[in-house]
């Protein structure tokens, strides 16, 4: 027979269990919880945009008028150079701009059921050079760390499978998902831990969003697409949300030129 002294520890140890489950469990609901909320503003967002598109619907529809796009100025140097992330051949005739945020679960959506084709269709085919700007939202607190984790890997020739990696574990966004992913790529460790502090990076991200903002994004994903001409995007076309490959072909098809006739 075990003697009281011992019952009584067995029994508290377990209570002691019974008690740390429990915390551990309320942390996990506190963080589901978290980005519930987080998705419901998003999806506010995205509510108001399409509101906004639905009365620009009705009034076409009222005065007996064709749905046009919205169309903005021709940009200059849209690849800033070569400093922004880009992917597609030199020659590409086509361009979109990507303003996106990696704890955005619409960028998500995006990612796992649009860009994949639209890479493998129209980027890797040399038809479209594709290029990325950040746009972290207010209400995404760890959105701005992990652009600027991404941007560090940009530094090693890193940024799409540090983006890729980004977006896939959106729910572990911090420190130790960046750390580790960088360890996983090879990435040089001292100098991505002084990038993540270097001011520059920061700056450079405000100037995504300052640039995104002077084009009349608000919400993400958002993309500008347009013909490329001497280093410059053609008045293109603003385009909002997580939308269908279909809505991408039918606006990079109308780009292309037209065959010549023979």
């Amino acid at each position: 027979m075990p003697s009281t002294h011992s019952t009584v520890i067995v029994c508290l140890s377990l209570l002691f269990f019974a008690a740390a489950c429990q915390q551990t469990n309320d942390d996990k609901q506190e963080q589901e919880i978290a980005y519930l909320k987080q998705e419901v503003g998003q999806l506010q967002q995205q509510v108001a945009i399409m509101g906004s598109q639905i009365k620009e619907i009705h009034t076409v529809v009222m005065r007996g008028q064709k749905l046009q796009h919205r169309n903005l100025p021709t940009q200059n140097n849209p690849a800033e150079d070569g400093k922004l992330p880009s992917i597609g051949k030199a020659t590409a005739r086509i361009a979109i701009i990507e303003f996106s945020d990696f704890q955005c679960p619409y960028c998500k959506r995006y990612m796992d059921n649009t860009f994949t084709k639209i890479k493998s269709d129209y980027i890797d085919t040399g038809k479209v050079k594709y290029i990325a700007r950040d746009f972290p939202l207010g209400f995404h607190p760890k959105a701005k760390g992990a652009a600027i984790a991404a941007n560090c890997s940009l530094q090693q020739d890193a940024y799409w499978p540090m983006r890729d990696a980004l977006f896939k574990n959106m729910r572990q966004l911090g420190d130790k998902l960046y750390q580790d992913t960088a360890t996983q790529l090879s990435l040089d460790m001292t100098k991505f831990a002084a990038c993540l502090k270097d001011q520059a990076i920061m700056n450079k991200i405000k100037q995504d969003i300052s640039y995104g903002s002077s084009v009349g994004v608000r919400g993400t994903p958002s993309f500008l697409i347009g013909r490329l001409e001497n280093n410059r995007l053609l008045k293109p076309k603003l385009l909002t949300g997580a939308q269908s490959f279909d809505v991408f072909k039918a606006s990079i098809d109308a780009l292309e030129p037209s065959p010549q006739a023979n």
